[in-house]
């Protein structure tokens, strides 16, 4: 846990609204935020630990966590998908907590009610599908368990923008008051969502030369009726038609990087 505390890095902009918190009358506000934040990620990080992936760094802003993995892309489905869900499993427990210690009188109502805002607010924040929330990363689970990996990485960058224009034109038609946390948080995700679809080719290249050097052991495969690495897919071994025979992915991969 030491080591983990170390990769944990927390916004400088984070601690300013924290410390100008503490002058405004909002300090009870902005803790609780951090305490659902904090919450969230400790569901990602154990469920990581759990299952041996190696975090890099832990980054706490205003707009929630991030962690950052240095791993190989082609984990199990299954690992991907509990970690992606954990976040929102740790926010129940915290909720369970919460009415526990509000019952038996450790915490008034009033704390009680902002608490369960925030956390209310981060779930169902973190659900909306555009990268880099979890809601994406459940769907881009989804996707490349029956898509090619590439067209899986394409398709999530396609539904972030979708999601995020129908987020702006539902505030602008509900008219909600357009704060300047919402204006940060967007400015956030698009940074976010323009640097994946730049990573897009990248991320693909990774994962071919991850599996010319670590060739997985699955009972699954992929026939494709070309010489097509673009619809390569991830956890099945790969067989590419060429000159009407298939060539399993290994003698492919060899030549490419060879």
């Amino acid at each position: 846990m030491k080591n983990i505390c170390k990769k944990v890095k927390i916004s400088p902009f984070f601690l300013f609204v924290i410390l100008i918190s503490f002058f405004s009358g909002l300090f009870r506000d902005v803790i609780s935020l951090f305490i659902v934040i904090i919450m969230h990620e400790l569901g990602h990080i154990f469920l990581s630990l759990k299952y041996g992936w190696n975090i890099r760094k832990i980054d706490l802003t205003i707009c929630g966590g991030f962690i950052t993995y240095e791993d190989v892309i082609d984990k199990p489905f299954k690992e991907e998908f509990i970690i992606s869900v954990a976040g929102f499993l740790s926010q129940i427990i915290l909720w369970i907590i919460l009415i526990l210690l509000n019952k038996v009188n450790v915490i008034d109502d009033g704390t009680l009610f902002i608490l369960n805002k925030y956390n209310l607010s981060v779930l169902l924040f973190n659900l909306i599908p555009i990268y880099p929330l979890d809601g994406s990363k459940i769907i881009y689970n989804i996707l490349c368990i029956y898509l090619p990996y590439k067209r899986a990485l394409q398709l999530v960058d396609v539904i972030s923008i979708i999601s995020m224009l129908i987020v702006i034109l539902l505030i602008l038609f509900i008219g909600v008051r357009i704060e300047y946390s919402y204006i940060i948080i967007l400015t956030f995700i698009i940074k976010k969502v323009i640097t994946h679809i730049k990573e897009a080719p990248y991320l693909f290249n990774k994962l071919l030369l991850e599996r010319y050097v670590y060739p997985i052991k699955v009972n699954k495969y992929n026939y494709v009726d070309s010489y097509d690495l673009s619809l390569f897919k991830r956890r099945k071994k790969n067989f590419f038609k060429i000159n009407n025979h298939y060539v399993k992915e290994s003698v492919i991969l060899s030549k490419k990087f060879d």
